[in-house]
């Protein structure tokens, strides 16, 4: 939680109108220029509403990458991306592009971003910079409401269970796969991780920092259950899984070019859609560290 901000003192906001999305999660911020620099007041309401609404977003903002930068910093340390390059003159940030002619679309299931790192990260950040006409939504998950509603039975069963979360191996057979997959998105730019750990350890259900709340914690970097077979691991998993894709636990935002989200990867889960075949999407991606595990 960044210095100076006490969730738990939450007054009305003054300096911003919050409007919910969806009644699960979601809500969109008014009455700021992310371009100008934001008083602790102002930066504090912000983040108040990211904690309350888990996913928050910002319309008709022109930021440059420097100002995107210097937002993204009050939120904590960027987090670099293992497998994909950044920018050249901005490393910190990743473009997202998916092309008239690209058929693969980045973010197409659903997630919570670096969940196979040591620390996974805490929130990310979306800029758009070239949207299609149609299409290109994307989906949130609140995985604090789809914990909730679980029965007495289930939690009391994943609650001590940890599971296998990984990214794509510095084998040449895996690099080649992932090359293979990224061969429709011309875009976008890999790179080999080198000596970054993809593969980590994490509980199933995690206890959010800023909230005291549980969550599920689990996404398709999720390969197993530790002490179960993988055979044995998928059905819960999936079965999780589909509880978590429920219409009640779920927001959709409709992007255009200016718009910017924030989400709580510790407590939600994201999937890009792909339904914009011959049209252009490019956006601005950073991502903000995450706290130190276990959680």
């Amino acid at each position: 939680m960044p210095e100076g901000v006490q969730l738990w003192n939450h007054r009305p906001y003054e300096t911003i109108e919050v409007k919910r999305l969806a009644g699960a999660l979601g809500a969109e911020i008014s009455g700021v220029d992310l371009s100008e620099p934001l008083t602790d007041g102002l930066f504090g309401e912000i983040y108040q509403a990211f904690v309350e609404h888990h996913v928050i977003f910002f319309r008709d903002q022109e930021i440059t990458p420097e100002q995107y930068l210097a937002f993204a910093k009050r939120w904590g340390g960027i987090h670099l991306h293992p497998f994909m390059k950044g920018l050249d003159d901005h490393p910190e940030i990743l473009e997202l592009i998916k092309t008239e002619t690209d058929t693969y679309a980045f973010g197409n299931s659903w997630h919570s971003d670096q969940m196979f790192a040591p620390k996974p990260a805490k929130c990310t950040m979306l800029y758009a910079l070239e949207t299609p006409e149609t299409g290109g939504d994307t989906q949130f998950a609140n995985l604090y409401a789809a914990y909730d509603a679980l029965s007495d039975g289930m939690k009391a069963m994943v609650g001590g269970l940890r599971c296998h979360n990984g990214g794509d191996r510095t084998s040449a057979h895996d690099r080649k796969s992932r090359a293979e997959r990224y061969s429709g998105a011309s875009g976008m730019k890999l790179k080999d991780p080198g000596d970054v750990q993809t593969e980590s350890i994490h509980p199933l259900v995690r206890t959010h920092v800023d909230t005291g709340r549980k969550a599920l914690y689990m996404g398709s970097h999720t390969q197993c259950i530790e002490g179960f077979t993988p055979e044995e691991s998928k059905p819960i998993l999936a079965q999780l899984q589909k509880h978590i894709e429920r219409p009640e636990f779920i927001c959709r935002f409709n992007w255009a070019p200016g718009s910017l989200a924030i989400w709580d990867n510790r407590c939600c889960q994201h999937y890009a859609i792909n339904d914009y075949a011959g049209q252009r999407r490019r956006m601005h991606r950073i991502t903000i560290m995450g706290e130190d595990a276990p959680f």
